[in-house]
């Protein structure tokens, strides 16, 4: 070592030497350690039911109807709740309806909402499977 390095060292401590086989098998170590959380969380979130919105119809102050496609496995039950809003998102209307299996896996249906307030929109809230 030179002077300065001497000097340097003894001033702020010895740099320890690096350890590639060490820094190689962490490396090793964290990136599996992501991937297996990705997949995880991509498993975990995993549902065969999906719902689309198609239209809605806001038939009086007091009804509002929702167009929906429901995909899900043919042999299911599904259970999807649906809202009615207003102009501030306020809910103006909730309903639960079920669906029982089908001979296709993708069907279209149109539901009935009562409201207590004139409603501007109609969603599917979410489905899940019974």
């Amino acid at each position: 070592m030179s002077a300065n390095e001497d000097l340097l060292a003894e001033r702020y401590g010895a740099k320890r030497p690096s350890n590639p086989a060490r820094n190689r098998v962490l490396s090793i170590l964290g990136v599996t350690g992501l991937v297996a959380m990705a997949g995880y969380f991509a498993w975990a979130n995993y549902s065969p039911v999906v719902s689309t919105d198609v239209g809605f119809r806001v038939i009086s102050e007091w009804r509002t109807e929702v167009d929906f496609e429901l995909s899900k496995p043919v042999d299911a039950a599904v259970v999807c709740s649906f809202e009615a809003l207003d102009n501030s998102f306020g809910v103006v209307g909730w309903a639960e309806y079920e669906f029982g299996p089908s001979d296709t896996e993708t069907n279209r249906y149109t539901i009935n909402l009562n409201t207590y307030s004139m409603a501007v929109t109609g969603l599917v809230d979410e489905c899940r499977l019974r």
